[in-house]
């Protein structure tokens, strides 16, 4: 779902005339998110409807993040981001006791492990690092980033969980490259960006 982040970035920034629509950014995009459908479209057949729109919104508003007119991408990180996590926390801890979930500390060390390594390399390193991308990209050139996690997440899974490798895994992996490449890699692309329209 993290995959539809780039599609929803530059619908917003085109929105918000930040960008202009250019070609290899259409279709990059479209590339990229043709594989991932190839790659994620058996398990989308079994997951369940509100989750998936779950997702799909926070997708968006994780573009419009990266795509807001006129604010400081430092600010959203510095001042925003304590503020929101702040207020989400009680949020989502009231919604697990609503639906019934049991509120209970980890017992393995191995669950802690996880649990640390996801915050601090998967949550802390990952958006400071985005911030910085931001400093230099465009928002639709480094939202790029997100249909190349999917294909990393099924591959980590085929080594660590022997799970099948298929032709759809290979042919969508190929097809995501190609579209990263094609929106955001590709020689051309930086002299196609305009400086007075930073990310």
């Amino acid at each position: 779902m993290l995959a539809l982040v780039p599609l929803a970035t530059l619908m917003l920034v085109v929105l918000w005339r930040q960008e202009r629509v250019r070609s290899a950014s259409v279709i990059g995009i479209l590339f990229a998110l043709l594989g991932v459908i190839l790659i994620s479209s058996d398990p989308l057949r079994q997951a369940p409807v509100i989750p998936v729109r779950a997702v799909v919104g926070g997708s968006v508003l994780r573009a419009g993040a990266a795509a807001r007119p006129a604010v400081p991408t430092c600010a959203t990180c510095s001042h925003e981001t304590p503020w929101a996590l702040t207020a989400g926390a009680p949020v989502l801890i009231a919604a697990s006791i609503i639906a019934g979930d049991s509120l209970v500390l980890p017992q393995r060390r191995e669950t802690w492990l996880a649990i640390g390594c996801i915050v601090a390399i998967g949550s802390i390193a990952v958006f400071l690092l985005y911030v910085v991308v931001l400093q230099y990209w465009t928002a639709t050139r480094a939202a790029h980033g997100f249909v190349i996690i999917p294909l990393l997440t099924v591959l980590l899974s085929a080594w660590l969980d022997g799970e099948p490798v298929t032709w759809g895994l290979v042919l969508g992996g190929l097809l995501v490259l190609v579209g990263v490449y094609v929106g955001a890699l590709r020689p051309g692309r930086l002299k196609d960006e305009s400086p007075d329209h930073p990310a």
